[in-house]
């Protein structure tokens, strides 16, 4: 069930859902925001009572979706279950397919207007403040890498847990980036490097196996060679992303992500600024197609689990 599940996840994505880029999250956050203002912990850095909120955000969604799954367990030849498990995974997953992602950059970046794509990068896109995209090519390469992480932590990693451990892994996680893409500025350290550490957890064997699939999609030879010394590491936060798109880098190119900083050191002339955006651009797309052709090597490894009866 969970190939049909996942695959008519993706349709309704692609068919009816892809002019919206996510469900509404704002229920979590208004959860969230009663939950920790009832027990007190919101401007509280010392306190220990974080701990009790993380559990009340994480058991409270969590229970609610297994007590609705054990009542609707064998109701009309499973079709309610099936139904619920799509709906859990359409909202985890992007609304947003790297294909289309990738085309709305590609038209910005190519009319050569930096406000334009900066603008857009905050439309679609978390910027962080310290990012620089002073420049087209910097610009490029910081949507290669939100491209490449995005995919993953959106559909990847949902993919992974749900075949393990079906929605409630998928919910669990869902829970996990919302925690470490909103945390605020007075939230106790100890509960911020808590979420980054699960989200870590989370996304150790996904970005070894996509990391993997790379070199399968792509480079063998280079990609492996680059997973290959960082296989067993344990990295958090920006780390696991530059370790993946390092991985991609070389999948598409033979070309390792920090390498490509050389470049922009070039002669600053016209034709040499135009030749590197046209590599940047061209990048891009070997990058997205990359990305698409791993998911269908997932999905046709699921199907043949599938077909042949693995667990």
């Amino acid at each position: 069930m969970k190939f049909l599940v996942i695959l008519s996840a993706l349709l309704a994505n692609y068919l009816w859902l892809k002019d919206f880029d996510r469900f509404d999250d704002g229920w979590f956050f208004r959860f969230r925001g009663r939950v920790e203002s009832g027990l007190g912990v919101v401007g509280r850095r010392a306190s220990n009572i974080w701990i009790l909120a993380q559990c009340i955000i994480y058991l409270v969604p969590i229970l609610t979706l297994f007590l609705v799954l054990t009542l609707i367990q064998g109701q009309v030849f499973g079709v309610p279950t099936m139904l619920l498990h799509i709906l859990v995974l359409l909202v985890a997953l992007d609304r947003t397919q790297p294909g289309r992602l990738a085309k709305g950059f590609l038209e910005h970046f190519a009319s050569g207007n930096l406000d334009s794509c900066r603008s857009w990068l905050k439309s679609e896109l978390a910027v962080a403040s310290d990012v620089d995209l002073g420049d087209r090519v910097s610009i490029g390469r910081y949507f290669s890498r939100q491209l490449t992480y995005r995919c993953f932590e959106r559909m990847f990693v949902m993919y992974f847990w749900y075949l393990v451990t079906g929605p409630v892994g998928v919910v669990f996680c869902y829970i996990s980036y919302q925690l470490r893409d909103s945390h605020r500025e007075d939230q106790p350290s100890d509960e911020v490097k808590f979420v980054k550490l699960v989200v870590a957890v989370l996304e150790w064997i996904p970005l070894r196996l996509l990391a993997l699939t790379f070199s399968l999609a792509g480079n063998f030879v280079h990609s492996f060679n680059r997973i290959r010394g960082s296989f067993w590491s344990f990295q958090t936060g920006p780390e696991s992303g530059e370790l993946l798109y390092g991985c991609a880098a070389f999948a598409v190119g033979g070309m390792a992500a920090e390498e490509d900083e050389g470049s922009s050191g070039l002669a600053g002339s016209e034709s040499v600024q135009q030749s590197q955006w046209k590599q940047e651009a061209q990048h891009i797309e070997a990058l997205q197609a990359l990305l698409e052709r791993s998911q269908s090597i997932w999905l046709a490894l699921l199907a043949l689990g599938t077909i042949f009866a693995l667990p």
